[in-house]
């Protein structure tokens, strides 16, 4: 546990009486804790320096009082003349010596060897008629001092000890009567608030903090009061409102089912609409196939037509001269040359139209209807490509393919066919409108068990302001020129509720736009659906 949670832990757990306590102690007892030794110290320094100017002071007494007896050689004079200075308990001995033989005068010392010291020396000469005659040393012993210290230091302690006391006494004291005792009385009155008991008035005749704190408890008990006679009025008018309300709620109950009823009869209508929107877009195409396959026959079948009667005619020349004998071999080997051209021009017609109508007749099936088969998505493409040929050879733009041919799908090929006609339409109508020349393209790459389709053409591009509503219903730029808004919006559909996949689109004015179908290679649902078109689900 670091030392912020400790002390955290500690002060929740503190009361406020033993706070105010610690707070008192620690108050008084640091400041103490600093100024006693400094006042001690401050009374040793003065005591020793008291001490020092008495030394000072008693070493000049003796070698003025000394000075005429040592004068006049009277030993007897001097001793009693010391005996002044001697009576001071702090002085050990006392010693005069003359000058300059240095011999011993007086010596005073019965006191030294019961002393303890330390003991200080102070030495002065002593003068006669400006003549230094002798020398005086006072040695002072400090035992008196350092018991005058120590009877301060304790009588110093006690004092402060005792003060200390009387003020953390007294200040509790105070504290119990004017913070403590009316918190106490405020926590009660605190705690009959949270118990919901708000008829006994909470009041302190104080103009301190308290006295604000107990105004405030009690506007809070006055508001509190008010707050729960409203409730009490609130709950007894929702006790009445509900006796009424169960019948509200069967009425809107009965309301909202009947709604939810028409509701489902107009999603029912809706998706029928959905399913048949989507029939008549098939039949729409299916029906723009049938005049482009038609133009397309009529070529083949009408040079069919001219070399089998060209063949007719020579096949009967040839007859009239057998029969009138004037057929010769030349005659006979120009008609067999004519004759195998003529059989040449007829197979390559006819086998031309035999690929269209079985292009077609695959790709009507599959428009005309939503049957599950496994397919190529190359070839598949490639046949919806040779029908749109037609119609494309009537406009400056090109349709290119770029479809790996081992791309295999179990899916609904009408879906997907109308999907890329969808989308071709679009880019012819709207992408590559007045333009001289412009370019579509389709790719395909296999990614896992899906594939991405990439439909792209290099026209003017969808404006940033509506390329997010162009899936939307009867959404359309055309509006009243011909243009029905659902073209992209059933190829959304088709393509998430049928196909089992996803299309996203982004474009760049004048650069172009570019679709993106991401489609799994097995389609969803049922193998043995009929037609998921016509399934609500």
């Amino acid at each position: 546990m670091g030392f912020q949670q400790l002390l955290t832990a500690l002060r929740s757990r503190i009361s406020l009486r033993l706070a105010i306590i610690l707070a008192v102690v620690f108050g008084l007892t640091v400041p103490a804790a600093v100024l006693v030794p400094y006042q001690l110290n401050t009374i040793e320094e003065a005591v020793r320096s008291k001490n020092k100017d008495d030394h000072e002071r008693l070493v000049g007494i003796l070698s003025v009082i000394l000075s005429e007896p040592l004068w006049q050689i009277t030993p007897e004079i001097a001793n009693i003349s010391s005996e002044v200075v001697y009576s001071d308990p702090r002085v050990a001995s006392i010693e005069v010596i003359t000058l300059p033989d240095r011999k011993e005068f007086i010596k005073n010392d019965t006191r030294r060897h019961s002393q303890k010291g330390p003991f200080t020396i102070k030495t002065r000469e002593i003068t006669h008629g400006g003549q230094v005659i002798g020398e005086v040393t006072l040695t002072l012993a400090e035992d008196l001092l350092q018991e005058s210290l120590r009877s301060d230091f304790r009588r110093y302690m006690t004092t402060a000890a005792l003060s200390l006391i009387l003020a953390i006494i007294f200040i509790l004291m105070v504290l119990q009567w004017r913070l403590v005792k009316p918190v106490k009385v405020l926590m009660e009155k605190s705690d009959r608030l949270a118990n919901g008991e708000l008829n006994d008035p909470i009041a302190l005749n104080r103009e301190d903090e308290l006295g604000h704190l107990a105004s405030s408890l009690e506007a809070t008990r006055q508001a509190l009061q008010h707050s729960f006679g409203e409730l009490e009025i609130k709950n007894q008018q929702l006790l009445e409102y509900s006796g009424t309300l169960e019948s509200k709620v069967r009425q809107r109950t009965q309301e909202l089912e009947s709604v939810n009823q028409n509701l489902e009869a107009a999603l029912h209508n809706v998706n029928n609409a959905q399913a048949e929107l989507a029939r008549v877009e098939r039949m729409a195409a299916l029906g723009s196939m049938v005049a482009g396959v038609a133009h397309e026959l009529n070529t083949p079948l009408g040079n069919c037509l001219l070399v089998a009667s060209t063949l007719e005619e020579e096949t009967r020349r040839l007859l009239k001269m057998v029969e009138e004998g004037q057929i010769r071999r030349s005659d006979l080997t120009r008609y067999a040359e004519t004759a195998l051209d003529s059989t040449k021009l007829l197979l390559r017609g006819l086998q031309q139209s035999a690929h269209l109508v079985g292009d077609f007749k695959q790709v009507a099936v599959d428009q005309s209807s939503a049957q599950r088969r496994r397919f190529g998505l190359l070839v598949m493409l490639q046949e919806l490509s040779a029908l749109l040929h037609s119609s494309l050879r009537k406009t400056p733009f090109t349709l290119e393919l770029d479809i790996p041919a081992d791309i295999e799908m179990d899916s609904y090929p009408g879906p997907l066919g109308q999907v890329f006609t969808n989308l071709v339409n679009n880019s012819v109508i709207h992408g590559l409108e007045g333009r001289s020349s412009g370019q579509m393209r389709c790719s395909a790459e296999r990614m896992g068990d899906y594939v991405m389709l990439i439909f792209s053409d290099n026209g003017k591009g969808i404006p940033p302001d509506i390329v997010n509503r162009i899936f939307e219903p009867f959404f359309t730029t055309k509006f009243g020129q011909g243009g029905s808004g659902l073209g992209l919006s059933i190829t959304f559909n088709m393509i998430t509720n049928v196909l089992g996949g996803n299309i996203n689109v982004s474009s760049i004015p004048d650069k172009g736009t570019q679709f993106e179908i991401r489609l799994p290679l097995t389609a969803p649902g049922d193998r043995e659906a009929k037609d998921p078109l016509l399934s609500p689900d």
